[in-house]
């Protein structure tokens, strides 16, 4: 005779379960037998039947400690094979085998199916949320979804005998659904606690090794989930008050990710085992190395990104509490910058250019625009508005006041403690301005995250490679000249050189393994092209009309001295100023090729946007140069004339009226860089250089006699050795250039005509005509 619809359920969920409430089943050996639920059916007087009003009270007896130490599964394991035969039966049910029931029975099944899920979804989602309701045996529930997520992102099929295999994408999808408002970052925190121990393990750890790659894999699975990845920001381990400094790395939710690098400091095999002979072998095959390394971290910070990006897309309260998590990181990290660094008590090389990286991905829709559409968006009063207020205010402040004090510590473009102090007391009593949105705080994120990573780092890759240099120098020095040394220090010499051979190798090894990351052309790219990005912004900032790029750069004017500076311009931070120029020197000292990088420039000229290089780098150099009271570090405008030095370039054997104490020493003639040229037409085509450019350096040249330093009467000298060779340059390269130095000894004043420039050279040629 044809099952009944509650026949067909107990058939069913006995099958699902594994278990049944009938002694006689022949089935009985395969299953667990429910004697207790059944004799309190008979006792109620109903069916010793398994259906939909009695699911719960089975479920609830098989999760008995008794009956799980019987069974061999850990409850979460038993929930799990649970969930998957029910998908079986409901995926025949909906197939082929299903078709020839009819429509309404079918349904009903399908329903009855779909209500038995549910109810498993919710205890596994119990079971890992609070694991101490249930018996503790066989392994806990988050490694085994942390299993089938690695697994299902791509690691060894064979690896994992878990049933989830393949569904893990599926029991996701329902366990947020499910949890969704209900504690779903509760449930999720345990399994990316998970994910992340597994990255901080030895054999994951290393990018030489694959692991880290289905590690990765599975946390981006996960934030695949909207609801998911809306739910982790919330997760309590996500931002927890009591890391800081170097845990951050560690004791977060998503540091264990984000300390995945290629950097030596990260993973010491890359330099001792991967560069192991890299100092003996030739550029070819370093280069080769190099670009093996690179896209491994290519594929590692392109994942990286990826999930971060999905944080911030899946709504305004995560976005903000990713970037509170972003900022209290390098809050609690600024030590990074400073000169003697105690790496153990700050986050490593590895981290901290990975989440510049981040930010970089996340700028880079703003930032990465020919037009410079939105830089006004970018409000020079954001520390103010954002980062000095709490979340009640609108802010990003966290409650340990972390981000507040960094950036209130911050030294100013033009202004001391006391008076900055002072203009952010008064601005903080009044009403909060309006939020401006994800650009400024993602444009203020993105320069704080360069400034402690990959600006640091170079500053201590510029620094390494003066140790290898003094380092070889010595050892050359004592070798060849052994007979100054008493007779016992020669005894002990052999065993003494070797010691500081293997020393230099060391150094080698890490300079190898630090060019394959500073040096790589499309991350010195991507962060010229944000610093394009700061550049016009800062320009703006100075604009006479405030309109730059937009409309054509005016000049402030100089009438009123330092007074005519706006007081908005005085609290910015150095760093922003201090950073681009660090920038721009260490691409044209160690990478010049990135100047006229396509990829670089992103404008093309004219009316279709200011190119880097061409437009905007000219313009940044001689307008601050031209109006020194917007920059009160004599070092940092000196800094400027660095840059003007090395693209102006001339060899000084070519001046028959000028001593050069290194000219003897210059092989043959000098073939200089393309960018030499290129930026020196530059110059020449724009109209605010050749009305401001010589007169600014005339004046530093003076102005440097006080830097306000110590060290003053020795500093003077380097600074004005690098004017004089520039203005050589350029006296050298057009007769307007001597005409522009004779006209400011007569103090022949500047039409307003050009002080005007659009940082294009079209535009400019018809602002002049």
């Amino acid at each position: 005779p044809e099952k009944t619809f509650e026949q067909w359920q107990d058939d069913a969920f006995s099958s699902v379960l594994a278990v049944t409430l009938d002694s006689t089943n022949p089935k009985r050996k395969q299953r667990c037998y429910l004697d207790g639920v059944a004799a309190e059916l008979r006792d109620e007087g109903a069916a010793a039947l398994l259906t939909t009003a009695t699911l719960e009270r089975a479920i609830v007896a098989r999760l008995d400690e008794r009956a799980v130490a019987s069974s061999g599964l850990s409850v979460f394991e038993y929930l799990t094979g649970c969930w998957c035969r029910c998908l079986a039966v409901m995926g025949n049910l909906q197939g082929a085998r299903g078709s020839a029931l009819d429509a309404g029975v079918r349904a009903a099944r399908v329903q009855a199916l779909g209500e038995a899920q549910a109810l498993l979804v919710s205890y596994m989602g119990l079971a890992l949320q609070l694991p101490e309701m249930f018996p503790q045996a066989g392994r806990p529930a988050r490694a085994l979804v942390a299993d089938a997520l690695v697994a299902e992102a791509g690691a060894d099929a064979g690896a994992d005998s878990s049933p989830l295999q393949g569904h893990a994408d599926a029991l996701l999808a329902q366990l947020a659904a499910r949890f969704a408002g209900d504690g779903l970052a509760e449930v999720l925190a345990p399994v990316v606690g998970e994910l992340g121990l597994r990255a901080l393990a030895r054999a994951n750890r290393s990018l030489l090794q694959p692991g880290f790659r289905s590690i990765l894999g599975a946390l981006e699975l996960l934030t695949a989930n909207r609801q998911c990845a809306a739910a982790i920001p919330h997760m309590p381990t996500f931002d927890p008050d009591d890391c800081a400094g170097r845990r951050m790395q560690t004791g977060t939710a998503l540091g264990p990710f984000l300390a995945l690098s290629g950097f030596a400091a990260s993973d010491e095999a890359i330099a001792q085992v991967y560069y192991a002979d890299a100092p003996q072998r030739s550029r070819q095959d370093c280069d080769a190395l190099h670009a093996g390394l690179r896209a491994t971290v290519r594929v590692l910070q392109a994942a990286q990104a990826e999930v971060f990006g999905r944080l911030v897309r899946s709504g305004a309260d995560e976005r903000t509490l990713v970037l509170r998590l972003s900022l209290r990181t390098l809050a609690t990290n600024a030590l990074r910058s400073g000169m003697q660094v105690d790496f153990a008590r700050v986050v490593d090389d590895g981290f901290a250019d990975n989440l510049a990286c981040v930010w970089l991905q996340l700028a880079e829709p703003f930032a990465n625009d020919a037009a410079l559409a939105r830089v006004g968006r970018v409000d020079a009063d954001w520390i103010v508005a954002r980062a000095l207020r709490g979340a009640a205010d609108g802010g990003l402040d966290d409650e340990q006041h972390h981000i507040s004090t960094y950036w209130r510590e911050l030294t100013r473009v033009n202004a001391d403690k006391q008076r900055a102090d002072a203009y952010l007391d008064a601005r903080l009593q009044g009403q909060p301005a309006a939020n401006g949105g994800f650009i400024p705080d993602c444009f203020f994120t993105a320069a704080a995250a360069l400034h402690l990573g990959p600006i640091s780092t170079a500053a201590r890759f510029v620094e390494l490679l003066k140790r290898i240099s003094r380092f070889r120098g010595d050892i050359e020095r004592i070798e060849q000249t052994p007979e100054l040394l008493t007779p016992a220090q020669r005894a002990g010499l052999p065993v003494v050189l070797q010691r500081w051979r293997d020393q230099l190798l060391g150094m080698e090894r890490e300079k190898c393994a630090l060019d394959a990351q500073l040096l790589d052309p499309r991350r010195l790219a991507a962060s010229m092209v944000f610093y394009r990005f700061v550049m016009a912004v800062l320009l703006r900032q100075i604009d006479g009309r405030r309109a730059f790029p937009q409309q054509a750069f005016q000049m402030p004017a100089e009438d009123g001295g330092d007074q005519q500076v706006p007081e908005h311009w005085r609290m910015l931070p150095e760093f922003l100023v201090e950073d681009t120029v660090e920038f721009v020197v260490f691409v044209i000292t160690y990478a010049p090729d990135t100047l006229i990088d396509g990829a670089a420039q992103v404008g093309q000229g004219g009316e279709t946007g200011l190119r880097t290089f061409d437009d905007i780098l000219p313009l940044f150099v001689v307008a601050f140069l031209a109006r020194p009271d917007f920059i009160s570090n004599p070092y940092l405008k000196a800094k400027l004339v660095d840059i003007l030095h090395m693209l102006t370039y001339r060899d000084p054997r070519e001046d028959d009226d000028y001593v050069d104490t290194l000219g003897g020493n210059l092989p043959g003639s000098l073939r200089l860089h393309p960018s030499i040229q290129r930026f020196q037409c530059a110059l020449d085509d724009s109209a605010l250089a050749r009305a401001y450019l010589i007169p600014a350096l005339l004046r530093f040249y003076v102005d440097v006699e006080q830097t306000g330093a110590s060290s003053q009467f020795y500093d003077k000298f380097n600074i004005r050795y690098y004017i004089a060779r520039t203005l050589r340059a350029l006296w050298a390269r057009a007769p307007r250039y001597v005409e522009a130095t004779r006209r400011f000894f007569m103090q022949t004043d500047v039409s307003a005509e050009q002080a005007t420039t659009t940082g294009s050279a079209r535009r400019d040629m018809r602002v002049i005509e």
